[in-house]
């Protein structure tokens, strides 16, 4: 029904609007039908992305291992970085940070 038509059947003497005790009467009976027939499932892989989910939340942000070996290496005078590798690491972050 176009929006014109609702007004001017508002404005229509005429116009008689549909029982709607009629209507509701039989919306319960409607709905009870679905609400017996509605189920939800979940899949086997929705439950692992769950799972997997879980588990990375529950992954500490620092390493403490890898940093505690780290602190020993340095305070040692053990620490040893080639140059090559860590110039390597900002071309790549460089490249990604220009492509995104």
């Amino acid at each position: 029904m176009k929006i014109t038509d609702a007004v001017s059947n508002v404005q229509d003497p005429n116009f008689q609007n549909p029982d709607k005790s009629a209507v509701k009467a039989q919306q319960p009976q409607q709905a009870e039908a679905v609400r017996r027939e509605d189920q939800v499932t979940v899949s086997d892989r929705a439950k692992e992305i769950s799972r997997l989910r879980t588990e990375v939340n529950n992954i500490p942000d620092v390493r403490t291992d890898k940093v505690n070996e780290v602190k020993n290496a340095i305070s040692t005078n053990t620490y040893n970085v080639k140059g090559e590798a860590v110039a390597g690491k900002f071309i790549k972050e460089a490249l990604i940070d220009s492509i995104v």
